[in-house]
């Protein structure tokens, strides 16, 4: 009778159950407690897996107050948020896109960052689109993730003033699945003050039925090799 290479089966098992997350691209894969200062841009020529069908197009207007004890509330920014969900094409995973757009010019607000919830139990890779059609001035330069994996942050390293427009800047996750009112970004100015508006997220993946009974087989096996 032909003998089995135990250790050789539960390492093949073992890369095959784990390719699904493996990723390839310059975007940058950001875990739980990660922050980088590197987002530089990218286009669809240097990652294909970004080119997709375009699932649901969201803007909400916003505006963000004045804020503090004995002053009369005013708009210091009022604008739209742009949010964009594609699924791709390569891959059928989805990437939720977010652009800053309609500044009003008679104000004298400027945006520093915003946070976006909805991201804990997901691969997270993010960037911005620097194509030269792209629409935006300006795309965040500093990503972080909060420890839980929850929350994201965006920084714009200039800020955006009222005379500007962000680019679309990104998160792309491992799932194919999203629901409406299922997230929520926070807006913040360089003076403190915020706004949170409820947008579509994604669900957790879920490895399929083939992955785990892989991972149920690879058990299996080290349980016989134990006894």
């Amino acid at each position: 009778m032909r003998q089995i290479n135990i250790k050789k089966c539960i390492r093949f098992l073992t890369v095959v159950a784990c390719s699904s997350t493996a990723y390839a691209g310059s975007v940058v894969d950001l875990a739980p407690g990660d922050f980088t200062d590197t987002l530089s841009g990218i286009t669809n020529t240097q990652m294909p897996e970004l080119i997709g069908a375009t699932l649901n197009d969201s803007l909400q207007d916003f505006s963000i107050w004045s804020q503090g004890e004995g002053r009369v509330e005013s708009p210091l920014y009022q604008g739209t948020l742009m949010t964009r969900i594609v699924r791709s094409f390569e891959t059928g995973n989805l990437t939720f896109n977010y652009r800053l757009l309609n500044p009003n010019p008679e104000l004298m607000g400027a945006i520093s960052h915003i946070e976006v919830s909805g991201y804990e139990g997901l691969q997270t890779r993010v960037e911005y689109r620097n194509e030269v059609t792209a629409p935006g001035d300006e795309g965040p330069s500093i990503a972080s993730r909060s420890e839980d994996g929850d929350m994201l942050s965006f920084d714009f390293d200039g800020m955006l003033d009222v005379e500007e427009e962000s680019r679309f800047f990104f998160a792309m996750v491992d799932s194919p699945d999203w629901h409406a009112d299922a997230a929520t970004v926070t807006i913040y100015l360089q003076s403190g003050e915020s706004v949170s508006l409820t947008v579509a997220g994604a669900n957790p993946a879920i490895p399929t039925p083939g992955t785990l009974g892989l991972l149920g087989i690879a058990g299996l096996i080290s349980v016989r090799r134990r006894r």
